[in-house]
């Protein structure tokens, strides 16, 4: 193994005589380390320069249980909404216009005595006008306009986590719009139209457009499927797709059916040609922890339905809306807070956790003994990391090594990551590059001396 001399702190020098002496000062500190490994055996430790590749990688944060609590008043369809429902149906004469909304409206009302069959095409129809009146005749989409929109966000998920390749980055911006441009996508049985929407405490019946968390999920799974497959590159390509999903989420105007959707293109393409003013929103210092795609995209879109009424409340009583500080500061906050979400979701489709440590697992560090952990059949990147974190009271007492495996040799050869250096508890982050065609790796833990004990908590890798 060849270490980088220049770049390794005089704390690596700390001997074992000198254990005695700093145990008490250095115990309760928790070290963190960035290092990079290279193909040749190279390890590099950090920091790691700023803005390269390999700089940072966010901390996950469980999403807040606030936005499980909102609760969400229903709102009678106002004039302007059955205005907005009746211009829509341009294809229709006004007498046929009135009966398909009168109808309508005894369907939200409960008082239709139609078949349930034909309760649901009435709202399919319906549904069919919202999506071509906002989305545009031959859906086109509208939060979506160069890099900005959906692509700004997807791109971003590279910039905040850039252990991603940048040829992956640009397969998240490609297939940012994919959803748009493929309403019968995923291939649901029941699906006629999807409107990437979860429609909240709405009079408006939802029918036919209430995919968008099932989609989300549909496409993240599909992504980790192929990583299983060891297809990195179609991997990626489901995540573009399904990032889509969650994005429109944050949008308010697909977390409601009828309410509000007159300002929902005016609002989109605000977005698109405001973006200058707004993108910054999607560097975050944090990423949400997707457990669930489908039940945590609703609760992104919980989280939206509450903007619907004071960006419809701006639009309509302010005639200077569209410079107006606090339209921009609402947006800005729904783009922060999905791009967490986004990046979540990115997580949950390329993180591959060892089973050693997955969950409430975790693998004992005793005195004097050897601890392992391991991740097989991973499917790997030119660019990855892998996250390691050990609970110790003293982790001077440890070598940390990281081994590939060699078919060659039936053995793994091992790259020496942490040696002796003081503190409590340690966190790792091992940047890989160049080794794509490995697809074991081992943890091994050596604890050398008597007195202080722990435990290995997480081992896992993060595909870029």
């Amino acid at each position: 193994m060849l270490l980088s001399n220049s770049l390794i702190t005089t704390v690596y020098a700390q001997t074992t005589d000198a254990k005695d002496k700093a145990e008490k000062t250095d115990n309760g500190k928790t070290i963190t380390q960035t290092l990079t490994l290279y193909k040749n055996g190279t390890v590099v430790t950090g920091p790691v320069e700023s803005g390269s590749k390999n700089a940072r990688i966010l901390n996950g944060v469980k999403i807040p249980q606030s936005w499980k609590n909102l609760s969400v008043e229903k709102h009678e369809l106002t004039e302007e909404d059955w205005k907005f429902l009746r211009d829509s149906m341009t294809d229709l004469s006004e007498e046929e216009k009135d009966k398909l909304l009168n109808e309508f409206k005894k369907i939200i009302e409960g008082r239709s005595k139609l078949p349930k069959e034909d309760q649901t095409k009435i709202c399919q129809k319906v549904g069919h006008y919202i999506l071509e009146a906002t989305e545009g005749s031959e859906i086109q989409p509208k939060w979506y306009n160069g890099n900005s929109g959906h692509e700004g966000i997807s791109r971003a998920v590279g910039s905040n986590m850039e252990y991603i390749t940048s040829g992956h980055v640009n397969t998240l911006g490609s297939y940012s719009r994919w959803a748009d441009d493929n309403r019968d996508q995923p291939p649901f049985t029941s699906l006629v139209e999807n409107r990437h929407s979860w429609v909240i405490n709405d009079l408006y019946v939802p029918y036919y457009d209430n995919y968008g968390p099932d989609s989300c999920e549909y496409f993240m799974d599909f992504a980790r499927t192929n990583f299983a497959q060891y297809d990195v590159d179609s991997a990626y390509v489901n995540i573009g797709k399904g990032l889509h999903y969650i994005e429109d989420l944050g949008c308010p105007f697909h977390t409601t059916g009828s309410e509000g959707q007159l300002y929902h293109t005016a609002y989109e393409n605000w977005v698109s040609s405001h973006w200058s003013q707004l993108e910054s929103a999607t560097d975050v210092d944090t990423y949400y922890i997707i457990d669930d795609p489908s039940e945590d995209a609703k609760l992104l879109a919980n989280f939206s339905r509450q903007y619907i009424d004071p960006i419809c409340y701006i639009m309509y009583f302010d005639s200077d809306w569209q410079n107006s500080t606090d339209l921009i500061n609402c947006t800005r906050t729904l783009i922060s807070e999905t791009e967490k979400m986004t990046i979540g979701m990115d997580v949950y489709a390329s993180k591959f956790e060892s089973p050693n440590t997955i969950g409430s697992n975790s693998v004992p560090i005793r005195d004097f003994q050897t601890s392992y952990a391991y991740i097989n059949n991973t499917a790997c990147s030119e660019s990855m990391v892998f996250q390691v974190t050990t609970e110790h009271t003293y982790v001077g007492d440890l070598e940390v090594w990281i081994g590939r495996w060699d078919p060659s040799s039936s053995t793994y050869l091992e790259q020496k990551i942490w040696d002796h250096q003081g503190g409590s508890n340690l966190q790792l982050s091992v940047h890989v590059e160049g080794l794509q065609n490995v697809h074991n790796w081992r943890l091994r833990v050596v604890d050398n001396a008597a007195g202080d004990e722990g435990s290995i908590t997480e081992f896992y890798d993060l595909i870029g």
